[in-house]
């Protein structure tokens, strides 16, 4: 490659990362603006507390020392349904109390109010 090319190549390099940066920084104004705007605050919380009921459902597999497969089998569903579970997807308090049973544990459920009670 002559030297020419590649300072040209070098430039259009230079040129992406810096546009990166920039799109990158559109992305986090976009975020913070979606994650901070009232109308958007309920849907957040439900998106919250499927992660949350996720993040139990796979804390759970592993202390029993179960692989998705097995669990999904003891569930009677197929493995990519239970993986879908512990992205957050498809989970209710049943499924959980089903996933818990299955793998030996129980879960309490506890509640608490974001705002003072009149």
């Amino acid at each position: 490659m002559k030297e020419k090319e590649m300072k040209a190549l070098r430039n259009n390099i230079r040129n992406l990362k810096n546009n990166g940066d920039a799109i990158y920084k559109k992305q986090d104004a976009k975020r913070a603006a979606f994650l901070n705007a009232p109308e958007n605050q309920e849907i957040i919380t439900q998106i919250k507390a499927s992660l949350k009921a996720a993040q139990i459902a796979y804390e759970m597999r592993k202390k029993a020392g179960l692989t998705q497969l097995e669990l999904a089998q003891r569930l009677h569903i197929k493995q990519p349904n239970y993986a879908r579970i512990e992205r957050g997807q498809n989970i209710t308090v049943n499924t959980l109390a089903d996933i818990a049973y299955a793998c030996g544990a129980e879960i309490d459920i506890s509640y608490h109010f974001k705002f003072k009670q009149a």
